[in-house]
């Protein structure tokens, strides 16, 4: 499902046609240790705006303005459903939360997974009123959008900008963009005196993305290129791994890999270097076997993840899943409808605050960035599953 649900995310397949999102569960009431803070407004009900060729619904024409919601439909792309569904309950949840009462309410115009169709919804939406639109959610949807539409107001984009990218003004991205975690570690280890770290990295997808995001910020400050190993899948690859290691004289090693393979690699580097990962290294509960095998290893992750335990966090009343990706989404979703209230308040100023997602700041180019939090395994803050079925694979990058 990972796999699925990320390569999806990155390409945007599938076909299909509009349906309306699940409802989202009564709110219950606070934890007594949350109680003191004043309690959030009764939000405006979100209000969708089905596909065009959806029959028998009619929507009736709006005049004030909504913040729009731009992503795909449950039919429309049945791989990115799950994403979706987070997306929009956490932005649902961010209104609740944090609105004040004087935000626009949210509603929510579904998309297919052609480009074209995005365009059409997204230019609807801006006729009709929009003060802000978060989405689209695909790369290619938000390449074309910055090609081809008028922006008017604030677009939070939900995907990273590449270099195709046309950078227009009043064009956001804000994502979960694993090379600019990457970029993050970079920095991280930079300060943390290291000089001369070894990336242990494989030929999938997800493993080249964090490799080269992490080439790039490391000699973005002004360092040399760093040494590079391919560790591959195969065990006999794996068991020469040690020597290699020591061949490179590294100070310390940034494992550019997922959970999978960066458990079955971490054993083979030993105990006598710094071993540094992504959020990715994270997918959630992991049995006492797995923890072992990544003990020490050094990664960032969001407050939502590494907080969890948080008792403010009591106010978004959600039920959390065993994924710490559908995790992230969610908090991708809170943070998102933070940003667009922000600009719709403050026009023309840079967003910056502490959210779930990081310590999030807005670039002169229109990215918005995450400072996370530190995480190591072996300290005892992992949270241990019951056995080792089920632990997920090692898919392509989401954002």
């Amino acid at each position: 499902m990972r796999a699925l649900l990320y390569g999806a995310l990155l390409a945007g397949v599938s076909t299909g046609c509009a349906t309306r999102p699940a409802p989202v569960a009564s709110q219950p009431t606070p934890a007594p240790s949350v109680v003191a803070r004043p309690a959030p407004p009764k939000p405006a009900p979100v209000e969708i705006t089905p596909l065009p060729q959806t029959p028998a619904v009619t929507v009736e024409a709006k005049h004030d303005a909504y913040i729009a919601v731009l992503l795909p439909s449950a039919t429309a792309s049945k791989a990115l459903k799950p994403a979706v569904d987070q997306i929009v309950d956490g932005i649902i949840k961010g209104a609740r939360v944090f609105g004040q009462g004087s935000e626009p309410p949210l509603r929510v115009f579904e998309t297919t997974d052609q480009d074209e169709d995005v365009l059409a919804q997204y230019n609807k939406a801006v006729e009709g009123g929009a003060a802000a639109v978060i989405g689209p959610l695909t790369r290619s949807a938000v390449n074309y959008l910055a090609d081809n539409g008028q922006f008017p107001v604030p677009v939070i984009a939900l995907n990273s900008f590449d270099a195709r990218t046309l950078r227009r003004p009043n064009l956001y991205s804000f994502s979960l963009s694993v090379e600019q975690e990457a970029s993050e570690v970079a920095r991280v280890m930079r300060e943390s005196g290291v000089r001369n770290p070894l990336i242990v990295t494989a030929a999938n997808p997800l493993s080249q993305r964090m490799s080269q995001g992490f080439a790039a910020a490391w000699q973005a400050l002004g360092n040399p290129a760093p040494q590079v190993i391919d560790a591959g899948n195969a065990t006999q690859a794996l068991a020469g791994l040690r020597a290699q290691v020591a061949a490179k004289n590294p100070d310390a090693v940034f494992l550019a890999t997922g959970f999978k393979l960066g458990r079955k690699v971490r054993p083979f580097i030993g105990n006598d270097l710094p071993v540094y990962a992504t959020s990715q290294i994270n997918p959630g509960p992991l049995p006492a076997t797995a923890i072992a095998d990544l003990a020490g290893v050094r990664f960032l992750d969001m407050p939502w993840v590494v907080n969890a335990d948080d008792p403010y966090y009591a106010l978004f009343a959600r039920a959390r899943t065993q994924s710490n990706d559908y995790e992230r989404m969610f908090a991708l979703g809170v943070d998102a409808w933070r940003i667009a209230a922000a600009l719709i308040h403050a026009p023309g100023q840079s967003v910056s605050f502490d959210g779930l997602t990081g310590q999030l700041s807005q670039r002169t180019d229109g990215v918005i960035e995450r400072r996370l939090l530190p995480e190591r395994f072996g300290e005892g803050n992992a949270v241990p599953s019951a056995s080792d079925s089920a632990t997920p694979d090692d898919g392509a990058p989401i954002l």
